[in-house]
């Protein structure tokens, strides 16, 4: 088995990329009172393998680690010491592990997000992944593309269920055309092999108008719900389109006509499913219905929220929280002038939250949409705000008050905008106390008012979506 150098060890937020998985997970942290302490495992150790078997990621790590008697093989420097185990069969090692390497993307999507980007960013923001672990780990989206039998086997050895599937196209020649290849690629034998094993497949696609939409869509929803409950979902989504698409190819950005048309699409199968199938089956993302200028529809719709990790229902759950709290926490909201940022499609929905709460004496709520000028004002998300997007708008507002909060998501788990500005930096110029705000309007506006000025630097962790997929 292949082991890596013991210096050379993922990095925090974006791991280094790799082609293929290699034999060695390293030790972030021994925990006090834990297994790996009495046994003198200390940071920076390099578990090999469990019982001869070579341990590449924690998934493989738990997958072994689970028998009550075992050998732990374990490399410091140029040392290996192999450690006889006996312990109970719940019992955990004790540590934690650093990020482990990326699956690089060998795809070259006509839509891909990532080769959109202005240059001079951090290079994590660059990192093009298809790793089937992520899938698994934090409902990240791969292509199947990528993937070797000996990892196909791993899934199904394993159990990595459910696994989430970009498909796009069932039909192989606007498939392949989407993912960038030179031939037709074709998805749905690769899923058959995954549901004739067991495993739980969620499906997306990116809406390219002209491309997959129309006829295309349609087929690729009534090929999949032909698999369904195995394949248990799909989510249709929007491409989006930055201002920095030089030499790539030619997209149409989503337009009114195309958000209708998807939207009639998706609501006729999804009435027909629920009959047949006692599911709805597909549903279309958040944007849709904003850029259609409409509420998402109400939390049944939605069966669950089986997407809730691709954006499909995140409004309407923020929106149900709000009216549920709304009534017994509203009085404890503190007076004064408070200023809610967000992106252009945000203040659909945010400012009736804000009308709503203006009705209350000394409340004085201000949302604060951000036109998008660092990506391009084709993107109107809250999620891709820059920071000197958010800066440049408060300087030209009066009265911001004394709390300015930010969406959640438009940090990484670090608390660093694309642009590497913080709330910090922010907070410190407009002199201003800046938060991030939680995926609860009513909890985020309920904080303590009379914190500190500095700027809260984390992010709230997000409660369906992992930190690693807030952009």
């Amino acid at each position: 088995m292949e082991i890596q150098d013991t210096d050379s060890r993922p990095i925090l937020e974006g791991a280094a990329q790799v082609a293929s998985l290699e034999a060695g997970l390293v030790v972030g942290e021994v925990y006090p009172g834990s297994l790996a302490e009495a046994i003198e495992l200390k940071a920076g150790d390099r578990i090999e393998a469990i019982d001869g078997r070579p341990i590449r990621d924690p998934i493989d790590f738990r997958f072994h680690f689970g028998e009550e008697d075992l050998e732990l093989t374990v490399r410091r420097r140029e040392e290996v010491t192999v450690f006889q185990i006996e312990k109970d069969p719940d019992e955990d090692l004790g540590v934690s592990f650093e990020d482990m390497p990326i699956l690089k993307c060998d795809n070259k999507c006509v839509f891909c997000f990532l080769h959109q980007m202005p240059k001079k960013l951090r290079k994590t923001l660059y990192y093009q992944d298809d790793d089937y672990r992520l899938s698994f780990l934090h409902g990240a989206y791969v292509t199947l593309t990528n993937l070797s039998d000996v990892e196909f086997d791993r899934i199904v050895k394993q159990r990595l269920t459910p696994m989430y599937v970009s498909v796009h196209a069932t039909d192989p020649d606007v498939r392949g055309h989407l993912l960038g290849r030179k031939g037709p690629v074709d998805v749905l034998e690769r899923i058959d092999f995954l549901v004739d094993a067991g495993i739980e497949v969620h499906t997306q696609v990116v809406l390219c108008p002209g491309i997959n939409d129309g006829p295309h869509l349609e087929k690729t929803i009534q090929d999949l719900a032909e698999r369904y409950p195995s394949v248990a979902s799909l989510g249709v989504v929007p491409l989006g389109l930055t201002k920095f698409r030089q030499n790539l190819p030619d997209l149409a950005p989503i337009g009114p006509e195309d958000c209708t048309s998807a939207l009639g699409t998706i609501h006729g199968f999804q009435e027909s499913y629920l009959k047949s199938l006692g599911s709805r089956f597909v549903y279309a993302g958040d944007e849709f219905y904003l850029q259609h200028g409409e509420q998402p529809p109400d939390a049944t719709r939605y069966d669950g929220f089986p997407l809730i990790e691709n954006g499909i229902g995140m409004v309407r759950r923020f929106l149900d929280d709000f009216v549920s709290k709304l009534s017994s926490r509203s009085e404890k909201i503190p007076s004064g002038r408070i200023t809610l940022v967000t992106g252009q499609l945000g203040r659909i929905f945010l400012e009736p939250m804000a009308t709503e709460l203006n009705t209350r004496p000394g409340t004085d709520i201000q949302v604060l949409p951000v036109v998008n000028q660092f990506l391009g004002e084709g993107i109107t998300v809250s999620g891709l705000l820059a920071g000197e997007d958010i800066l440049r708008t408060l300087k030209g507002r009066d009265r911001l008050g004394d709390r300015i909060i930010l969406p959640p998501n438009c940090v990484n788990h670090e608390g660093i905008l694309l642009d590497d500005i913080t709330p910090a930096v922010i907070s410190e110029d407009m002199g201003v106390a800046v938060e991030v705000g939680t995926y609860s309007l009513i909890d985020t506006l309920c904080g303590d008012a009379s914190a500190s000025p500095r700027a809260q630097e984390k992010a709230t962790d997000h409660p369906y979506i992992a930190s690693h997929q807030n952009p």
